[in-house]
């Protein structure tokens, strides 16, 4: 396997007496895409907040390209690299497309805050690069002649988009698509395989989060699958899809046993 850009160990989650992610060991190799899936209820969301500094973990770590994370709050998060998308999207409706992209990179600017109250030539430039790059990511993902409108006006599919597009200003060492592919029809899943595969072919490293199985099998280098908090499996597609206990957990019976009906 190739070498890990986001390593985790032991982490663990617990509210109250409910152990709701217990002891999770995860790698995402460089340059590589690693798929989390689980039934309803394993622990995917709590696992994505807890490495998106959302909340902090029971026990555990999580290191970045070597430096630790755990405990960091969200924003430093980021700024450091580890970035999420939202399962349900985080958009300001009544702002356009393209000042939703731009409130995201705010975390990745190295300008002061004088500098930007007096709008001195390093903050000018910081902002016209910014701006260059939205247009960029907007471009890439077909949206380049949506940038002015309202992101309420658009439909839902597009919506999903920008939720990537403002990740991705933010230039992540590892990119954390939760859901990615919820809600969106046939012609849209395959336009995000074709996106994704395109941000893996450049060296983008990255965690999915997904529920659909055909999405992941043809995206994912590794598969890791939790089910009630717990590690269960862990390797190649071709391998996990023949684990028992990954068949047991999403299909309630053994390998080789006969559903009941």
């Amino acid at each position: 396997m190739a070498e890990a850009i986001l390593t985790v160990r032991g982490l663990s989650r617990h509210f109250g007496g409910l152990q709701a992610v217990n002891g999770v060991n995860l790698e995402v190799p460089r340059g590589k895409l690693l798929a989390l899936i689980g039934p309803n209820g394993a622990g995917k969301s709590t696992t994505v907040n807890l490495l998106a500094g959302v909340l902090e973990p029971t026990a555990g770590s999580i290191a970045l390209d070597g430096r630790d994370l755990t405990g960091l709050p969200a924003h430093r998060v980021a700024g450091a690299g580890l970035v999420r998308t939202f399962q349900n999207g985080r958009l300001f409706k009544r702002l356009s497309v393209l000042e939703n992209v731009l409130v995201g990179a705010h975390a990745r600017h190295t300008t002061g805050f004088w500098s930007a109250v007096l709008r001195l030539p390093a903050f000018r430039a910081e902002e016209r690069a910014t701006r260059e790059l939205a247009l960029e990511l907007l471009d890439g993902l077909g949206l380049a002649g949506d940038a002015g409108r309202e992101v309420g006006e658009l439909p839902y599919g597009k919506q999903r988009k920008i939720e990537i597009a403002r990740a991705l200003i933010l230039k992540p060492q590892v990119l954390m698509l939760d859901e990615p592919a919820a809600g969106l029809n046939s012609g849209e899943v395959e336009e995000l395989i074709a996106y994704v595969s395109a941000l893996r072919a450049k060296g983008l490293s990255i965690l999915l989060i997904e529920h659909n199985m055909g999405l992941v099998m043809r995206l994912a280098d590794r598969i890791a699958v939790l089910n009630f908090g717990q590690l269960i499996a862990d390797g190649e597609p071709a391998q996990v899809r023949n684990t028992e206990a990954v068949i047991e957990a999403y299909l309630g019976r053994k390998k080789g046993s006969h559903a009941a009906r």
